[in-house]
């Protein structure tokens, strides 16, 4: 009676790490110093050694062809590196690690920068003063382009563009919404800083060391609409707050 060797046989032999640093540096189109940084970072793993060189195998060639991926989505080599170590990648489909990526750059706000026409521009103002255009302007609403003909404007956020429209037809004048705008933009972006980085250091490091970088992704999608409802309510609080303050001295002199 034979048997079917073939089917019998289903371990593969480990592979043995046979790539010089030169040849991982043309498999993955990086140059050979990256590879070193990377290793010093903690990127990427030691090479295995035979005798007085180092041998580099097929987990080299995916880990690096990761970190491309990873850093071209916009995650900084630092975080990168905190979050291999915290979960290490061999655990973890490349697949995974790229949705996180792309969970990360998902813009929270359907407002990305839009060319327009004069024509284009013109039939957004509809029938307001002539001045309004070079108002927007002034405040950084928009931006007359002078590189192309016939002339076009680069608004950088529709949205607010159109606020200050609707501002303007409230009775808030461009000058003042749009020095509104210089004054919590920057405010704004610190909070945001500082809130990225409180959740990074409590929440996300932790969810990467448990569930791996697909938890970390439907945490934040989860989080997004929830820090939006959050930031309009508490400034509406704030809001009120000032709003009440500047009431009260006047309701004592009554």
């Amino acid at each position: 009676m034979q048997h079917d060797v073939t089917a019998l046989d289903v371990t593969a032999a480990p592979e043995t790490p046979s790539l010089t640093v030169a040849e991982l540096a043309r498999r993955t189109g990086l140059p050979v110093r990256t590879i070193r940084y990377y290793q010093t970072k903690g990127l990427l793993p030691a090479p295995a050694r035979q005798g007085r060189h180092a041998r580099y195998d097929e987990g080299h060639v995916e880990r690096l062809h990761l970190i491309s991926e990873l850093h071209a989505r916009g995650l900084r080599l630092d975080a990168v590196a905190e979050v291999l170590r915290q979960h290490g990648a061999g655990e973890t489909s490349v697949s995974e690690w790229l949705g996180l990526g792309e969970s990360l750059a998902r813009p929270w706000v359907d407002d990305g920068p839009a060319l327009l026409s004069e024509a284009e521009l013109d039939e957004r103002l509809g029938d307001r003063p002539a001045g309004t255009a070079a108002a927007l302007e002034r405040a950084g609403y928009l931006e007359r382009r002078t590189d192309t003909i016939p002339a076009t404007f680069l608004v950088p956020s529709p949205a607010l563009l159109d606020l200050a429209l609707e501002f303007e037809d409230a009775g808030l004048d461009i000058v003042t919404s749009g020095a509104a705008r210089a004054l919590l933009e920057p405010r704004l972006a610190r909070a945001a800083d500082e809130l990225v980085a409180h959740v990074t250091e409590r929440v996300t490091l932790e969810r990467l060391a448990r569930g791996g970088p697909a938890d970390v992704a439907r945490f934040v999608d989860q989080l997004r609409p929830l820090a939006r409802r959050a930031a309009d309510v508490l400034f509406a609080h704030q809001m009120e707050r000032a709003l009440q303050q500047v009431l009260e001295p006047n309701r004592r002199k009554q």
